[in-house]
């Protein structure tokens, strides 16, 4: 004789199997990823934006050291004593001034010696060109004091268009002070400035 199980329904195992993950599940790992990955992605994008901010700023500093030391080459051109015009190497016109590549300087009358008054001029045009071929939309404002034996310093501004900036920034004050002169402030695009009073 065979036995039979006497089992009943109570004794049946009834397993259920999981086959695979929900559909559900798949989407929120997908959009967990993808805002990782945006996420990361813009934080490339700033840092690569203020890297090149950094590189504008570096560049200008340059610029206005190349300024002031040729003006300490130069001083007779702006001492009064020596029939010097102290205003001889402002530079305080409006930004667009520089829309243009400034042109090259005459040569001096005399090819042996220059007087202080062409050397302004080739100073003047020379660094007015690596200013604009330096940097993108390149232009500086440069004033110096009144009596400069008295207050030896120089205030150089450098100027250039952040092609990331949005044209509505406005450049933020240092000190107080605006770091785009007059003449280069509340543009479209507003041109972001750097700002040095240096010793003469």
């Amino acid at each position: 004789m065979t036995k039979r199980s006497t089992l009943g329904g109570a004794g049946r195992r009834h397993t259920s199997r999981q086959h695979g993950v929900s559909l559900i599940e798949v989407l929120v790992a997908m959009l967990v990823v993808s805002m990782g990955v945006l996420a990361v992605a813009g934080l490339m994008a700033t840092a690569s934006r203020y890297g090149k901010t950094s590189e504008f700023r570096a560049v200008a500093t340059l610029l206005a050291s190349d300024i002031v030391d040729r003006i300490r080459a130069n001083k007779p051109a702006i001492d009064p004593a020596l029939a010097g015009d102290v205003a001889a190497y402002n530079m305080t016109g409006g930004y667009d001034s520089w829309a243009t590549e400034p042109g090259d300087a005459a040569d001096c009358a005399n090819s042996e010696i220059c007087l202080a008054s062409e050397i302004v001029a080739q100073d003047r045009a020379e660094w007015g060109q690596a200013v604009f071929n330096s940097l993108p939309g390149g232009a500086a404002y440069v004033q110096l004091p009144a009596d400069p034996k008295a207050n030896p310093t120089a205030d150089v501004w450098i100027a250039w268009l952040d092609p990331d900036a949005s044209s509505d920034e406005a450049t933020a004050d240092v000190d107080g002070r605006s770091e785009c002169p007059q003449g280069f402030r509340e543009l479209t695009p507003q041109p972001r400035c750097a700002y040095f009073r240096v010793g003469l």
